[in-house]
């Protein structure tokens, strides 16, 4: 049961007047309405997206109460609680994202698209599965027309704020802060600062001071930032980014061409690259970094392992297998590549692991990594420190950087407390916005703030009552005081969202209006009072 279609230049007046036509009354019960008790969790460590979470479900739950919600805040262990929301065990949850390719694919498909709502490895954690929505986003990898593309995830977006599984929250700054020996280190717009690129070794050690501690190191089966911090760094892909931009550079893929009809791509690989191990790095060991994502059959595609990844944004390619020479990798793919497929093969989950180490089992491909990259691995202590070390025969140069340490203080204002007194840290992440201040002032730290490719949002479980009725959505949507969470969450270092898709990514529709305005009390006042009247028409007691 949805609402109609609502004009995106519409305001949240005419959006609630809408509503109130397109839903049928639902009468009360005897006792006046249920009552509405639900479960907010989130994860306890701080994200590029999301530095304070405790701040942000502070004020998700106080705009809920407003409307007659009873809220427990419940926040877990990182690991657990990804492994909880991706399996469906939520009513609503906080969590965030960070592009792994710029397009609005990359948000749109793989947090919305019903094809990725899969129990287990669900990156669209509110299981929403509309067939309008499906088909708009199909269209949209299947045209390299730009302007059309435009058009459908624009109709896309306004659907899925129709049907409202989620609420974007804000869209955040990337910021990161260094100690002034080791140079310029810049905010990359989409991997984690590539630290092959630091000028200035210092003492040849670097201490990268993080929220949390990586879940695991094998590329094709790791999903979460923090794994992918130090992945980065141990890996190479075919392509990458180029430093701060969002356009793509050969890597371990020297040069590549594709046929007219874009479904068959080859790779020329770059001679003489090697693993860690030793071991070369030829067009079979490529081969097999993605057969083993595709093919269940693979000895490499471990049981417990999920290549959500794979799953999610790999679905067009029907196998990759050898070209003709031993460096060739080719492509086959059963409808013309996406004009996003060459960023796809930037990203951290199409890294190339050595054979040889994945002979060894998932246990060595997920705690001792081996890789082509400017870092060798060498220890993990679980919880308290990834180290690596320079490859001194990295195929693009010795880096200057002798040693990474990757430790962990889940605390984002002790991350800056410890920079500042240089206490264990010269680089930092996810920083709180408090101590943005004390940061900025120092003469011996340098902070980089750029809009991030991010969205933080709030989703809720469409499986699941209350949250299968589309009026509670709807209800939750106008209640959120978005104005409120920026100011008291963020310090004021983000930005209103209006849509899953950020500002600085092709496809965001930027006609699109908030539903509701927080900003003044009126505004405030008429948005919780039509909330208030989607809950009664549900059924709902909400405390008057």
């Amino acid at each position: 049961m949805h609402a109609r279609s609502v004009d995106s230049r519409a305001g949240w007046l005419g959006l609630v007047a809408l509503l109130a036509l397109a839903l049928p009354l639902v009468g009360c019960g005897e006792d006046g309405g249920k009552h509405l008790k639900v479960v907010l969790q989130h994860g306890n460590n701080s994200r590029p997206y999301m530095p304070w979470p405790v701040d942000v479900a502070k004020q998700v739950a106080a705009s809920l109460e407003e409307i007659g919600f009873e809220v427990e805040v419940r926040p877990e262990e990182w690991s657990s609680y990804l492994e909880a929301v991706q399996n469906g065990r939520h009513q609503m949850a906080l969590l965030g994202w960070s592009a792994d390719v710029p397009d609005a694919d990359n948000f749109l498909y793989v947090l919305l698209d019903k094809d990725n709502a899969r129990l287990g490895s669900a990156n669209n954690i509110s299981f929403y599965t509309s067939e309008e929505v499906h088909e708009l986003l199909i269209k949209a990898r299947r045209t390299d027309d730009a302007p059309e593309r435009e058009r459908l995830y624009a109709k896309a977006q306004q659907l899925i704020l129709r049907d409202a599984p989620m609420v974007p929250l804000v869209y955040g700054e990337k910021m990161i802060a260094f100690r002034t020996p080791f140079g310029q280190i810049g905010v990359e717009p989409v991997n984690h600062p590539q630290l092959r690129s630091v000028p200035s070794p210092k003492d040849g050690t670097l201490v990268y001071l993080r929220g949390a501690d990586s879940v695991k190191l094998d590329p094709g089966d790791s999903t979460d930032g923090e794994s992918s911090k130090v992945i980065e760094q141990v890996y190479d892909t075919l392509l990458r980014f180029k430093p701060g931009s969002i356009e793509v550079e050969p890597s371990l893929a020297a040069s590549w061409d594709h046929d007219e009809a874009r479904t068959l791509w080859t790779f020329h690989i770059r001679d003489g690259v090697r693993f860690h191990d030793g071991t070369p790095c030829d067009g079979a060991a490529v081969v097999n970094a993605f057969e083993r994502q595709r093919d269940p059959t693979h000895p490499h595609h471990y049981d417990d392992a999920e290549f959500a990844y794979w799953k999610d944004l790999f679905g067009f390619v029907e196998r990759v297998e050898p070209g003709e020479g031993p460096l060739d990798v080719v492509f086959r793919l059963t409808e013309p590549a996406p004009p996003f497929f060459l960023a796809m093969l930037a990203a951290f989950n199409t890294s190339i692991p050595s054979p040889a180490n994945l002979d060894q089992g998932p246990q060595a491909a997920r705690r001792s990594p081996v890789g082509t990259g400017p870092f060798r691995f060498t220890s993990w202590d679980p919880g308290v420190e990834i180290r690596l070390e320079r490859n001194d025969d990295w195929w693009g140069g010795k880096p200057a950087l002798e040693t990474v340490r990757f430790l962990v203080s889940a605390d984002p204002t002790v991350r800056s407390r410890r920079l500042l007194s240089a206490e264990q840290a010269d680089l930092i992440d996810n920083i709180a916005p408090q101590t943005l201040d004390p940061l900025e002032a120092a003469s011996d730290i340098v902070v980089v703030r750029e809009p991030g490719l991010n969205m933080a949002y709030l989703a809720m479980n469409t499986t699941k009552a209350p949250f299968d009725d589309v009026r509670v959505r709807q209800a939750v949507q106008l209640a959120i005081d978005k104005t409120r969470i920026v100011r008291a969450a963020y310090q004021g270092v983000a930005q209103e969202a209006t849509s899953p898709v950020p500002p600085t990514v092709f496809g965001h529709n930027a006609a699109l209006q908030p539903v509701a305005d927080h900003s003044t009390p009126e505004g405030h006042a008429k948005a919780i009072a039509a909330a208030k009247k989607l809950l009664r028409e549900a059924g709902y007691d909400t405390g008057d």
